[in-house]
């Protein structure tokens, strides 16, 4: 995968923009989990008067109008937590929390937390932030990401002012003149960084999207196990077919036994007997 630059604070202050325009009042219609290789894909698929694709990764986010990744043949457990509570809800609110590299996405009852960093996770809470569920449990001190907890955003935030700002603008503080400088007048200084910034959003998602070949072979290999199966299923439910109407035959024979070698016999000694219609080579037609 292509190596790209850590991402700050005011990265995400961007993409938090662009994505209250994209899906700010959709209705989020399903939703998914992809597990990849180097992380994970979650996508969103909201209706906003067309359809949006919101694809979710580790390090990422961003908003397409085609599918792009490959839906998973069943859905993981995560992710029917996820459409136990979301689905049809309509998203009221995209806002980044405390000028870091977490986003929250909202609905009528619930919110979604979407942390980018480390390795990044999706906690899901209700509108107290109590935790209904998050893709990976975690625990600190003091903090914990697990069903029942309070949601808390880390303490990593320094009090000097001077570090706050080093901190959200990042790989851009140093480009920012320092006199009087604030959050404000730094984000209106780099504004002209949108494009770019959102340009990097869409290469790393693109990035976690791409299949590797292992992992194409794999479900290739599992396709074609799956298909083997299937044929094997319909192939014993004839033979189970077949054996009981075997077993019916044979039941039919033992109950007629005596009747039967009563015909055989006369058959044998070309005596009459009305119960035979017809020969067919060495077989007799009879009717009992």
């Amino acid at each position: 995968m292509e190596s790209f630059r850590k991402t700050c604070g005011f990265d995400f202050y961007i993409l938090c923009r662009k994505l209250k325009d994209e899906i700010s009042n959709g209705r989020i219609e399903k939703i998914y989990y992809v597990k990849r290789e180097e992380g994970y894909v979650i996508k969103f698929v909201v209706h906003k008067q067309e359809k949006k694709i919101l694809l979710i990764t580790n390090n990422s986010a961003f908003v397409y109008t085609n599918d792009i990744i490959e839906n998973p043949q069943m859905p993981s457990t995560y992710a029917m937590v996820l459409r136990k509570y979301l689905e049809n809800k309509f998203i009221s609110e995209v806002s980044q929390c405390n000028n870091d590299k977490i986003l929250s996405v909202k609905t009528l009852n619930h919110i979604i937390y979407l942390e980018f960093f480390g390795s990044g996770n999706v906690v899901l809470c209700d509108n107290e932030n109590k935790i209904i569920d998050g893709l990976v449990k975690r625990e600190w001190k003091g903090r914990a990401i697990k069903p029942g907890e309070i949601y808390k955003f880390p303490e990593n935030m320094p009090n000097e002012e001077d570090k706050k700002l080093r901190i959200f603008f990042g790989v851009y503080y140093d480009t920012l003149p320092k006199d009087k400088l604030n959050l404000e007048y730094g984000i209106k200084i780099l504004e002209n960084k949108e494009s770019e910034i959102l340009e990097m959003f869409k290469n790393l998602i693109e990035g976690n999207g791409r299949k590797d070949p292992k992992n194409e072979k794999i479900e290739k290999d599992l396709k074609k196990q799956e298909f083997v199966a299937e044929q094997q299923r319909k192939r014993m439910k004839e033979l189970g077919e077949e054996a009981l109407l075997w077993i019916k035959t044979g039941d039919e024979i033992y109950q007629n036994f005596s009747t039967i070698e009563e015909i055989l016999e006369n058959a044998k000694n070309k005596r009459p007997d009305s119960r035979i219609k017809r020969t067919e080579g060495t077989n007799l037609v009879v009717e009992i």
